[in-house]
């Protein structure tokens, strides 16, 4: 009985050769069919671990991703569109790029998590806005020259080179939420420690200086944070959304809250502000999901420090893309940093203005970062993220360089285009150079939205997640070393050769640096559109 059981079992499922009386055939029906069913619904409700892209490879192994040649700069494919073969309208679901949505698909404000730390991130540079603004007029007004000017920069800068690198490493290995509570608080207790103290040029320094130590933690890890509550195909319109935020915090902290805070109740009042809005951001992030890092830590068990240190700057330069979009960015930075240290005197020598007026002169940007966050996105699905960075950046230097022409620019649009100048400008009450200055800024605006928002884009989509942190930090540190010297040689320069040939040559000099980065990195990278082991 054993043996004829053993025999029915292995030829269960099988069509007998023959059955019934008479060793007639019998037709049966398909067994298999219903198991096979069944295991492939079992199958399709199995969740996929994606494995990461740094701890799960084997020592010898590098992740290849290849991608469709489509327009970039110098020949550069794009570094966000998959190859995908597949025809007819699958394929062209699948070909959609990151950041594009259907018309189903819900805003990024209408998910919690995003919306909460949208709303830290409005509330904590609300406050950093208006704190730095009176520290600036402070400077300004203690020490009226340019030099000092730059010393206020530069103090922003120093800690992103003393910062920068170990702010990475801490963003990649302990808790996110949490970093980004005791932030906002230590930076509460900081503006304690002002309120009652003397104010003084050496005081406004340190000021500056503890401030800015302490973004150098908080910021990458703020963009760690949105990369892991984001999905990634959503990159480009969840950076422009954080961009929308820093450019609404700027013009209610700079525009709005710092010169009323300074009129009213001077400088004490701007820190209690300041302190309160962050106290604010500190209680918003505790409302997000705990990150997991485990990830991080587990990568930089038995490193050294000097290891983990170069481990964001071995995969920029080790990927032309990131590389190309960290360097777009970084020349913007410069690019606006020296602007910072000419514009008080751009007015005062130039339009004829007082330097109090810088913000309002400069208004109009608003708008065109506006505006330039609003069509990032498009311009990236329809010429790519690398692309349109590149040709924002030349646009960028233009309008700074313009600045060096104002009196032409207007001879130009006023009697040669014959535009209605004088009619405006009476209309407006405001000079012809002043209206001039302000057209400008529009462009300007535009341009650095679109250059942040791509890059940032670039960055986050191609680097993984345990290494974000440290990219983001070693990008920091990349634009703070490259912006120390010209922003204190454009202080410098300033008193010595005057204001508008200042501004011609930091145009000039965007558009000769970012050629020279990007034929170097076409030359040295060769293409490799591979994810590094680390």
């Amino acid at each position: 009985m054993t043996g004829a059981n053993d025999g029915a079992d292995r030829n269960r499922g099988q069509e007998p050769p023959s059955s019934g009386r008479g060793g007639r055939r019998v037709r049966r029906s398909r067994p298999l069919a219903r198991p096979i069913r069944k295991d492939l619904t079992a199958r399709r409700r199995e969740p996929i671990a994606e494995p990461d892209p740094v701890d799960d490879l084997a020592p010898t192994q590098t992740l290849s991703v290849e991608f469709q040649p489509i327009g970039g700069i110098f020949g550069a494919s794009n570094p966000v569109v998959p190859v995908d073969a597949t025809p007819g309208r699958l394929g062209k679901v699948l070909r959609r790029r990151p950041g594009a949505r259907t018309s189903a698909e819900p805003g990024l404000l209408e998910d919690l998590d995003f919306r909460i730390l949208w709303a830290s991130r409005l509330i904590s540079q609300t406050a950093q806005g208006a704190l730095l603004y009176a520290l600036l007029i402070l400077v300004v007004d203690l020490a009226n020259r340019s030099v000092f000017n730059s010393l206020f920069v530069i103090c922003s800068i120093l800690p992103s080179i003393a910062f920068g690198l170990p702010a990475g490493v801490v963003a990649d290995s302990v808790p996110r939420r949490g970093l980004m509570v005791l932030l906002n608080l230590c930076r509460f207790a900081f503006m304690l420690l002002l309120i009652g103290s003397d104010v003084s040029l050496a005081g406004v320094f340190a000021a500056t200086l503890g401030i800015w130590v302490i973004h150098q933690f908080y910021s990458p890890t703020e963009s760690s944070v949105l990369a892991d509550i984001v999905e990634p195909r959503r990159y480009t319109e969840a950076q422009a959304m954080f961009n929308l935020a820093l450019t609404i915090s700027q013009a209610v902290g700079l525009v709005i809250a710092a010169p009323i805070l300074l009129r009213i109740g001077g400088p004490e009042l701007v820190f209690v502000v300041a302190g309160g809005l962050w106290v604010i951001a500190g209680a918003l992030t505790m409302l997000l999901p705990a990150m997991e890092t485990h990830r991080a830590r587990r990568r930089n068990a038995g490193r050294t420090l000097r290891q983990m240190l170069g481990d964001g700057w071995r995969f920029a330069r080790s990927d032309r893309f990131t590389f190309e979009a960290i360097i777009d960015d970084v020349l913007v930075g410069v690019g606006m940093s020296a602007l910072v240290v000419i514009m008080p005197f751009y007015l005062e020598r130039v339009l004829g203005t007082s330097k109090e007026n810088t913000v309002f002169v400069f208004a109009p940007a608003a708008l065109g970062l506006v505006v330039g966050i609003r069509l990032a996105p498009k311009l990236a699905r329809l010429i790519s993220e690398q692309y349109a960075a590149t040709l924002s950046l030349f646009l960028f230097a233009m309008v700074v360089a313009a600045l060096g022409f104002v009196e032409q620019a207007y001879d130009f649009l006023n009697d040669t285009l014959r535009f209605p100048l004088d009619q405006l400008t009476d209309a407006v009450g405001v000079s012809p150079l002043i209206f001039v200055a302000m057209l400008l800024s529009v462009p300007a605006g535009f341009a650095s939205a679109v250059v942040s928002v791509s890059a940032r884009s670039i960055l986050l989509s191609r680097t993984p997640s345990s290494l974000r942190g440290q990219v983001i930090a070693t990008q920091g540190l990349m634009g703070n070393i490259a912006a120390l010297i010209p922003t204190l040689l454009a202080g410098i320069a300033t008193d010595l050769f005057g204001v508008k040939p200042i501004a011609v040559a930091i145009g000039v000099c965007i558009v000769v640096a970012a050629l020279t980065a990007h034929m170097l990195g076409r030359k040295n990278f060769n293409l490799p559109n591979v994810v590094p082991q680390t």
